[in-house]
């Protein structure tokens, strides 16, 4: 069985879908749950989603927030490790400084 937190943080990521697929993702997630899953769970969704989705569509918007949701799952099963932590912490930074060093460079171009 899910563990209740997991199932709650899930069902918060698919309420934010778009209203066509939010129904239909839902209820496979419902599906799914049913099915009484064993860890990792990611996993598991992800081979269930591969036998709902329409593997002969070369693009489709549900197959996007099915993988969204493994996505999620995999983020709160996987813990990251410190190299991904400070991976992600650098490009904030980077980012960060990005964009200040873009919005100077356009004050100075408007200053011309």
């Amino acid at each position: 069985m899910v563990p209740l937190d997991v199932d709650e943080k899930i069902r918060r990521v698919i309420s934010r879908f778009p209203p066509p697929h939010r129904d239909d993702i839902l209820r496979l997630w419902e599906q799914w749950v049913a099915t009484s899953p064993a860890p990792p769970y990611y996993v598991g969704w992800s081979a269930f989603a591969r036998e709902v989705d329409d593997s002969q569509q070369l693009y489709s918007e549900k197959r996007i927030y099915m993988r969204r949701v493994t996505n999620e799952l995999r983020e709160l099963e996987v813990p990251k490790t410190m190299w991904q932590k400070v991976a992600k912490a650098l490009a904030a930074v980077a980012s960060f400084f990005l964009v200040v060093f873009l919005a100077l460079s356009r004050v100075a171009r408007g200053a011309d």
